[in-house]
């Protein structure tokens, strides 16, 4: 019986020393690489013509620069600010009853100083800026209730 019971511990010692062997024999790894990561491309803003009735007009013949007004749409995925905004030459919607060459723009429009937030994916407010066109002092009747369009070009940056 003793025969036995030493070849019964001896098994149980076997099996526990080989038990952590397994343990023991488990492997390690480690390595190193490279990950990928591509920088966001930058769209361009749009801004729109406000449609505007007859108590946003603010031109007539001959008197202080009138207002624009317009919205500014974000297709990026981050806020943007516009800080300046250039005028182009303005036109006439209807040019054969009050002529392109009747509008301009004034000498004082501002261009600078905006602080316009345009949220992620969004599109602002409609904006006035005041004191951008003249309408010519020689409009006939036929420019009353004629829209005009002026080219915008817009600058900011991205938000944080």
């Amino acid at each position: 019986m003793k025969i036995r019971k030493s070849a019964i511990v001896g098994a149980i010692v076997a099996a526990v020393l080989a038990g952590s062997g397994v343990a023991f024999a488990t492997w390690s790894v480690s390595g190193s690489g490279t990950g990928s990561a591509l920088a966001n491309t930058g769209q361009t803003v749009t801004l729109n013509a406000v449609a505007l009735t007859s108590s946003s007009a603010s031109l007539f013949p001959g008197g202080p620069a009138g207002n624009v007004y317009f919205t500014v749409t974000n297709p990026n995925p981050y806020a943007v600010k516009i800080t300046s905004v250039a005028w182009g030459t303005p036109v006439s919607a209807n040019p054969s009853a009050c002529a392109s060459s009747l509008i301009s723009v004034d000498a004082s429009a501002p261009t600078t100083g905006m602080s316009l937030t345009v949220p992620a994916s969004g599109t602002s407010l409609p904006v006035q800026v005041n004191g951008v066109l003249d309408l010519s002092a020689s409009a006939t009747d036929t420019c009353q209730g004629n829209a005009f369009n002026v080219p915008i070009t817009a600058s900011g940056q991205q938000l944080p």
